[in-house]
């Protein structure tokens, strides 16, 4: 997708030399500028509280495996202020295109890649039980090219378990095809939808391929739904025990058999 504005017209209003577009997303656009990349929330009628949700949400986070805010702000773009956050910006690109490039990890690189993202999950998790709620492989960046370096991205969907939410239930909010089987229910997501998500992510990144869904048709959430109760498809029997064990774990229908993060890490042999 094209910038909702020109590269010149955002880096004059950061006061920068030069803007380099990253991508575009619901509600921003995202620009590397620097070593920062910069996320302008370009639509009309965005929720302060969902700007103020995902600052929140950042700063009350310390990991190498989410990113790290450094500022909120707001800039004058097209005759309006616009906000924007400044982010560390993460090179190495992000896990979609690992999977649609056909790159696979191998058995090594999938438990250190799940470590990781379970690493940042418990940070988030134990962050006032902040919970992302729209984990997938775009919203994951590989520091340096790194399996072992995942990094959580895009906090925009995240709540905390202190705050009251604005979203009204029932109600669908994430990404649908990484939604848990009680958020395709349109019921609240709690810590365990994310939970759910790793595990969609990461066998997505070991298969290239969904591990309930078949790319060639079109599911309705209650067809969603049913697709997850028949089970994902197998794992590679050459990942260590340990690794599918976890795998299977988090992706099980019933929110309560996937455990937490903490546990799963430890099933992994590492302790929180």
């Amino acid at each position: 997708m094209n910038a909702r504005h020109s590269a010149d017209e955002v880096a004059a209003a950061l006061g920068a030399s030069d803007a380099k577009f990253l991508g575009r997303g619901t509600f921003g656009d995202t620009w590397r500028v620097g070593d920062t990349a910069v996320k302008v929330i370009c639509e009309d009628g965005y929720p302060p509280e969902r700007v103020r949700r995902e600052v929140s949400g950042l700063l009350r986070v310390s990991s190498p495996f989410v990113v790290r805010l450094h500022s909120a702000d707001a800039i004058r773009l097209g005759g309006k202020d616009l906000p924007a956050l400044t982010f560390e910006y993460i090179d190495g690109g992000d896990l979609q295109q690992r999977i649609e490039t056909g790159e696979r990890p191998d058995s090594t690189q999938v438990t250190t890649l799940l470590t990781g993202l379970l690493t940042g999950v418990h940070a988030l998790h134990n962050a006032d039980g902040t919970i992302h709620r729209d984990i997938k492989p775009a919203n994951i960046a590989l520091r340096g090219g790194q399996w072992d370096q995942p990094v959580i991205l895009d906090l925009g969907l995240a709540k905390s378990a202190s705050e009251t939410t604005f979203t009204q239930y029932p109600g669908l909010v994430g990404t649908a095809t990484y939604m848990a089987p009680e958020q395709l229910a349109a019921r609240r997501a709690r810590k365990a939808a994310d939970l759910f998500a790793v595990g969609v992510t990461v066998r997505a990144a070991i298969a290239g391929e969904h591990p309930f869904l078949r790319p060639d048709q079109t599911y309705s959430y209650d067809q969603a739904i049913e697709a997850i109760k028949k089970g994902p498809k197998p794992l590679p029997v050459s990942l260590p025990a340990d690794t599918r064990s976890v795998l299977d774990r988090m992706v099980c229908f019933a929110e309560h058999d996937r455990g937490s993060a903490r546990s799963n890490l430890k099933r992994l042999g590492v302790n929180p």
